[in-house]
């Protein structure tokens, strides 16, 4: 496998700088549609606009193809095919699938984009749509859409790149945010930290990118500080320093953030035992890992089992080819 793609050199791809400036995600700028409404695009992974980035519009986003990990605001936890996430203006967000040499996910992003004004307009002239207000205030946090509206939301988005005609295409998308409103959904980042634009310049930016990138396909169970900092050349200390300096969080909670991650993937899709998620997650004792789960999840390991558990959608996986193939790299309308 190679390394994640789409974090920038030189651009850090969490939290604050180490002197209170912004984290660098990328400004993405979305093209101004005179003629219509919203953007919907397609396009490949990876690709240069699959990156860290952010932008002041609302993004509707759906994968469906591949999995691996997406960093959203403060979150980062493993997706997989079927995917949904409103995200809210001015979020940083991403998602990294690992890449054999050589590998392409043809379409595997299907992106809905619209501006606030013309939401908030929408919102305003139509009374019938004041349900999307909550949605939209929530959406700072990335919402992942649940249960089994969510597949039929996603293949509505899908074929929304191939609706004709612009009145049939208008009343598509209000229908779909209209649904969307009405549906589950789970908060991914807990909007502490939604910083995003400037850059450092520090020395070996480079080289804690790459290693992010790294770590990022890596098992957070088998992680080391003192195994990652020789790795690259530096002294334990001197890694810890240059690590805040360019993320803006502390080595160890980066590490959290992954395993915790990851024992939500276990809990939401295994039986396995609380205890052997916790050892399975790279935790050496129950309690500082249902400490650790209760601070980045505001619930315990048990309850978050529930609530995946209430709100459990079907196996995406079987559905891949029900969210349309794609024909070619970009696909925009």
């Amino acid at each position: 496998m190679s390394f994640l793609n789409g974090i920038s050199t030189g651009h850090t791809p969490l939290g604050q700088n180490g002197r209170g400036g912004r984290n660098s995600a990328i400004l993405e700028l979305i093209p101004e549609h005179k003629t219509g409404s919203f953007r919907w695009h397609r396009h490949d992974y990876p690709a240069a606009i699959a990156c860290w980035n952010y932008h002041p519009e609302y993004e509707l986003h759906l994968i469906t193809q591949g999995a691996g990990r997406a960093m959203i605001g403060d979150h980062i936890g493993p997706f997989s095919t079927g995917q949904l996430v409103l995200i809210g203006p001015d979020l940083p967000h991403a998602w990294f699938s690992p890449l054999s040499e050589g590998e392409v996910l043809q379409g595997r992003d299907v992106v809905l984009q619209f501006s606030q004004n013309w939401i908030e307009g929408l919102i305003a002239l139509c009374p019938e749509l004041s349900g999307l207000t909550r949605m939209l205030a929530e959406s700072v946090h990335g919402l992942e859409f649940t249960g089994v509206q969510a597949l039929a939301h996603a293949e509505a988005l899908v074929a929304l790149g191939s609706t004709q005609g612009p009145g049939q295409k208008l009343a598509s998308c209000v229908s779909l945010l209209s649904g969307l409103s009405q549906s589950p959904w789970r908060r991914l980042s807990t909007g502490r930290d939604r910083t995003v634009a400037g850059g450092d310049g520090i020395s070996g930016a480079a080289r804690i990118n790459r290693l992010v990138r790294q770590l990022l396909t890596t098992d957070p169970a088998t992680i080391r500080h003192e195994t990652i900092a020789s790795t690259i050349g530096m002294t334990p200390s001197g890694f810890s320093r240059q690590f805040r300096a360019v993320t803006g969080e502390t080595f160890m909670s980066f590490v959290q953030k992954l395993r915790i991650g990851h024992a939500c993937h276990l809990l939401a899709t295994t039986p396995k035992a609380v205890t052997d998620i916790c050892r399975e997650a790279g935790f050496s004792n129950l309690s500082n890992f249902n400490r650790v789960f209760l601070g980045l999840r505001g619930c315990t390991p048990r309850q978050f089992r529930q609530q995946s558990r209430q709100i459990a959608a079907p196996d995406r996986r079987v559905h891949t080819r029900s969210l349309g193939a794609p024909k070619r790299q970009l696909q925009e309308a």
